[in-house]
Parts: C-alpha cells; sequence; structure tokens
C-alpha cells in the first residue's frame, strides 16, 4: 500500500535533511577533536574487503549482519565505512532505522520505495551502485524479508546492516542464506591502545602468542615461547601506564568510555547502556510484562556479586519463579549480557549443577560494584572483572569454532575454566601465585589436560608442581 502523499513528503523532507546533514554526523564518529581521523577497530578490514570486493566486482557478498553488545562500537564502524566509502560514482545512504520507524513511523521498505522515487530510478533500473548502511535495523519489524527483497532485486546493491538484538538478527531465516554474519565484541586490550593511546599492534604479535598459549603440546613448550616473544610484548608495552590494565578491565571494553575521565560519569553512562540493553533489546526479543522488565536489573546485579548462581534460591530470593528466571537468563545470554559457563561433566551433572555467569563486558560487572549500597571493595572486586575479562577473550577467540566447549570446575577448589577442543583440554585459572597453581592441579586429578593455564598479575613461571604455566595477565590480554 503506498504512503499517503503527507507521510511521503515527509520522507522526501527526511532524505533531503539526512543527505545535507550526514557528513556533519557521521564525523562525530569518524574524526576526534582535532578533527583528526579516529582508529579503526580490528573487524573494520574485514568489513572494508567486503565492500571493495563488492565494488571491485570480484565477489557476491552484498549483506553484511553485523551484531553485538550494545555500546560495542556498531554505529561508529558503521560511520568509518559510510566516510571511506561516499563517492560521486555510488549511492550512498545512511540511515538510523530507529529514526525511521519511532519518529517518521514508517517501514524501513516504505522508506526505500520512497528513495527510488527521489532518485529517479528503481533498484532493478541503477545505473551505478548503491551502497547502504543501515543502523539498528532489529526495529524494523520485517527487516529480514525487507533486506532479502533488496538482495534479491539487484545485484548493484550492497547492504551492511547493525543491531543490537543479537536474537532477532541471528535467527531470521529470511536472510540466513544470503547474508554474511560478523559479530563486534567489546574492545580487545590492543584496540583499547590504539584508540586511546594511538598504539598500533605489532605485525603478528598476536597471532604467535595465541598459537603459544592454546597450540603447545606441553607447559614447557608455552613458557618457552612466550619467553622468546617476551622483548616484543615489551617493546610493545613501553610507554603504556600501569593503570591502564585496570582502566582497561574496568571500563575500557566499551569504546564510548575511553575519552572519558570522570569515573563517575563513567559509571553512570555504562549504567545507562545497560538499561537500554533491557528496555530495548531485551524488550524486543522476549515478550516480557512490564514487571518482568523491571526485575531483570535486580538479576543482574545478584548476578554481580555471585560466583555462581543457584537458579532456585535466586528466583525465591527475587520473587520470580524458577522457569520465568530461566527464561530471563536466557534471554540476557542470547542478547549477549551474560555468558553462561556450564560445570565440567556430562548432561545429567550440567543440569545438576549451578552454572556460573559472567557478564560479555566486565564494565557491567564493575559498574555493579561502584553502584550504592555494593559492599565489594575495590581491590576485591578484582578476582572477578579479571574472571569476566578471560571468559570474554576465550568466546571471541573460541566462539565460532566448532567441537570447542567452555565449562568450569565446580568442586571445591576446582578451575574456572576447562578448554576442551576435540579431544584436548585445558585447564585456566584466573588467580594470584600459588593459589592459582593449586587449582590447576586439583582440577588435573580429574581432568586430563595437555597443560594448565594461570593468568595472573604476575611475572611469566613455569611451575615444578604440575603440568602448567603462569602467564602475565598482559600476555594474555594481547592475544
Amino acid at each position: 500500500m503506498a504512503l499517503e502523499r503527507l507521510k511521503k513528503e515527509q520522507v522526501i523532507d527526511y532524505i533531503r535533511e539526512q543527505i545535507s546533514q550526514v557528513d556533519f554526523r557521521v564525523n562525530a564518529y569518524v574524526l576526534d577533536d582535532a578533527g583528526k581521523k579516529r582508529p579503526t577497530r580490528n573487524i573494520y578490514v574485514k568489513l572494508n574487503q567486503y565492500l571493495n570486493g563488492f565494488l571491485n566486482k570480484n565477489q557476491e557478498n552484498r549483506l553484511i549482519i553485523l551484531t553485538g553488545l550494545r555500546g560495542a562500537g556498531k554505529t561508529t564502524l558503521l560511520s568509518q565505512l559510510f566516510a571511506e566509502h561516499k563517492k560521486s560514482d555510488v549511492y550512498t545512504l545512511f540511515l538510523s532505522v530507529d529514526q525511521i520507524t519511532q519518529i517518521l513511523e514508517v517501514s524501513l521498505y516504505d522508506f526505500l520505495s520512497v528513495y527510488e522515487e527521489f532518485i529517479g530510478k528503481t533498484l532493478e533500473q541503477l545505473d551505478k551502485p548503491m551502497l547502504l548502511f543501515l543502523d539498528e535495523v532489529q526495529y524494523e519489524e520485517k527487516w529480514g524479508i525487507t533486506l532479502k527483497s533488496i538482495y534479491d532485486r539487484s545485484r548493484k546493491v550492497f547492504v551492511i546492516a547493525t543491531g543490537s538484538s543479537a536474537l532477532h538478527l541471528n535467527t531470521n531465516a529470511d536472510i540466513t542464506r544470503r547474508a554474511i554474519m560478523e559479530k563486534l565484541f567489546p574492545m580487545s586490550f590492543s584496540e583499547y591502545l590504539k584508540i586511546k593511546l594511538n598504539k598500533f599492534e605489532v605485525k603478528g604479535l598476536s597471532s604467535e602468542i595465541r598459537k603459544c598459549i592454546f597450540e603447545s603440546t606441553f607447559a614447557g613448550e608455552v613458557f618457552n615461547g612466550l619467553s622468546a616473544l617476551a622483548s616484543q610484548v615489551n617493546n610493545y608495552l613501553t610507554g603504556v601506564g600501569k593503570m591502564e590494565v585496570d582502566n582497561y578491565i574496568r571500563y575500557g571494553t566499551l569504546p564510548f568510555m575511553v575519552a572519558v575521565n570522570n569515573e563517575a560519569l563513567i559509571y553512570d553512562k555504562i549504567e545507562k547502556n545497560v538499561e537500554r540493553i533491557v528496555s530495548i533489546d531485551v524488550a524486543l526479543s522476549a515478550n516480557f510484562s512490564s514487571e518482568i522488565l523491571s526485575r531483570i536489573p535486580a538479576v543482574l546485579y545478584t548476578i554481580a556479586d555471585a560466583d555462581v548462581v543457584v537458579v532456585s534460591k535466586l528466583a525465591e530470593k527475587l520473587d520470580i519463579s524458577r522457569p520465568k528466571l530461566m527464561e530471563i537468563l536466557d534471554i540476557l545470554e542470547k542478547t549477549e549480557t551474560i555468558i553462561r559457563i556450564y560445570p565440567h561433566g556430562g548432561h545429567y551433572s550440567q543440569g545438576n549443577k549451578p552454572s556460573k555467569y559472567l557478564f560479555s563486558c566486565p564494565a557491567f560487572r564493575s559498574m555493579y560494584f561502584n553502584a550504592i549500597g555494593s559492599v565489594k571493595k575495590r581491590d576485591d572486586s578484582m578476582g572477578k572483572l579479571l574472571e569476566d575479562t578471560i571468559g570474554m577473550y576465550l568466546a571471541r577467540y573460541f566462539g565460532n569454532k566448532v567441537n570447542v566447549s567452555i565449562t568450569y570446575d565446580s568442586s571445591e577448589g576446582g578451575a574456572d575454566f576447562i578448554v576442551s577442543i576435540g579431544d584436548t583440554k585445558l585447564i585456566i585459572e584466573v588467580g594470584m601465585g600459588e593459589k592459582g597453581f593449586a587449582q590447576i592441579i586439583n582440577t588435573s586429578k580429574k581432568v586430563t589436560a595437555k597443560y594448565g593455564l594461570v593468568v595472573a598479575r604476575d611475572s611469566l613461571f613455569l611451575s615444578e608442581k604440575g603440568n602448567s604455566v603462569r602467564i602475565p595477565l598482559e600476555y594474555f590480554l594481547l592475544i
């Protein structure tokens, strides 16, 4: 059904205003206060390759869906890509889909139909390539079928769309066979240093560290490999202040926090970000009543102060039914707010022992620790924040790999992580000194592993008390 005349005029006015103001709006994300281009995230290279491949007619990847946690930097990435490819020989359009659907109150399909009239050509009649940059696409109820229609109608259109709700974005059958799914994680430490200090990575160093940590045959090989890389690591970290690691773990995984110096303001912004995840992303992904949605902050707050989550006890404490609490935890996991770590063992034992819930971004737990009423001391909180950080890195590295599971040893004195790669296992403990090695040994009595790793704020050390090595936290943060 065609738009009525008045609504169409409003859309045309919006298109004109968008075209005239887009450079100003995009530059707010692309340029710093001095007018210099901000450094790009690592994933920018891959996304730019898709665009260049399309423009050079070398590949058919014409529909890219970029998912990720709210606040991870998707809008900035989209803006940087738009600024790079805004050329006279290409139609380019940058749209915030939430504005189209919430303010203009028109569908994405109807908006694009008016845009076709505006440029005087249908998608089938395009005389040059069209690049569509669609931000927050999950606000469009029928986004999947709309993007499918665009994809099928013209081979001259390239679409890159972002959205915060992983559940909506990853389960839409209309585009599964057509789209390439990419995921933007919270910032790595090397990205943090690049964006904050303009310190660029040493080429190949991260892959060498990963190879040593995860692909060695025994602990001594890990130790020798990392020892050989020590000078490169030290040179790279020269000039990086001691507090930068702390700052990164507490809030630097979110790119919009890097330029903020006031810690109170930082945690206020993080709190608002979490509120938007609950009120928008979770609300869009699940049919929760307003009363249930209002309970979710309490669920997150309780998780922040817990080592493991006993669902029945938490349900009783928060006066939520057990099935509803399980549904809440499931949707928080699918919207990439938390990461569930199952207890190690078979399905029976996993179902009868509590899971650990880590935050997908340690800045969230840090915010809760700094909230009014939290009894966690600053130093005491670092252990859980480190565990979140290592969990985030493991999910980042192993998340798209098949035949890999990440669990934990639920017995007393057990290790924080057991990474199973096929039939091979690695035991990982996040801790300090001898305590970490003791927990590696405890778990190795039940789990046959290649070797154990203690990630700690300490020096590189090969333990004689088992096949394990202590890895300095800074080394692990560079993988």
